[in-house]
């Protein structure tokens, strides 16, 4: 028991950095997540764009115009 009174201050301290690295691992894999989804979402809506929307009518240049 005299072990765990010794070193609790160190095992708190290296609880708490542990703790420190975790949550900012996950905080980072949780925006590189949601940047990832953006991009899938602008990329399919690029997608889709270009196949469902028809291209724009030709316009008819007038014959007096043309030189």
């Amino acid at each position: 028991m005299n072990f765990l009174t010794t070193y609790n201050s160190a095992f708190q301290v290296i609880a708490a950095f542990v703790i420190f690295v975790v949550g900012y691992l996950a905080l980072f894999v949780s925006v590189m997540i949601c940047l990832l989804l953006g991009h899938f979402i602008l990329e399919g809506a690029r997608v889709a764009r270009t196949h469902l929307v028809p291209p724009p009518l030709a316009v008819q240049v007038p014959a007096l115009a043309r030189k």
